[in-house]
């Protein structure tokens, strides 16, 4: 399958199939957007930017925030240490 059309299959295919108003950029559609670091079908890419319904929201994971938490340097026994 080429990438074009992977790419087909994850997102217009798919709102067609369902009968959705969404799954490409167009005018009149509605669009959450997703945009990536490279090739979205490499396992090294990841989600750089984020919007839903027009608004763009983190793309901070739960594991991202308990990475930081527990190797972040502190006098405190790690376990304790809270980042905010």
């Amino acid at each position: 399958m080429s990438q074009e059309g992977a790419l087909k299959a994850v997102t217009s295919n798919v709102a067609d199939v369902f009968g959705i108003n969404a799954g490409s950029l167009e005018v009149g559609k509605a669009a959450d957007v997703v945009m990536w670091s490279n090739d979205p079908f490499e396992l090294s890419s990841h989600v750089s930017k984020m919007f839903i319904n027009g608004t763009e929201v983190s793309t901070q994971s739960r594991q991202d925030k308990l990475r930081d938490r527990y190797t972040t340097d502190s006098k405190m026994p790690r376990a304790y240490t809270n980042p905010q």
